[in-house]
């Protein structure tokens, strides 16, 4: 798997959990989904990051998640 999928997925995992989070947090729930969302997006962006070929600098994100765009929806 490419590393810069990896990490758009990785990250996107975790913009999905938070709401989840919000709210299972405001309902008084345990938030399980939230939970399992924002540790599976947290582990495949740290391997991303953690195994890339290149150092990540964050001002690169917009042009990471375009070629991943371009490459695999394209």
């Amino acid at each position: 798997m490419d590393y810069d999928l990896m990490l758009i997925i990785g990250l996107s995992l975790m913009m999905l959990a938070l709401p989840s989070l919000f709210a299972a947090l405001i309902e008084d729930r345990l938030p399980f989904a939230a939970g399992i969302g924002l540790t599976v997006g947290t582990g495949l962006a740290g391997w991303a990051v953690l195994s890339g070929e290149r150092g990540l600098d964050p001002r690169a994100l917009p042009d990471v998640l375009f070629t991943v765009i371009g490459r695999y929806i394209l």
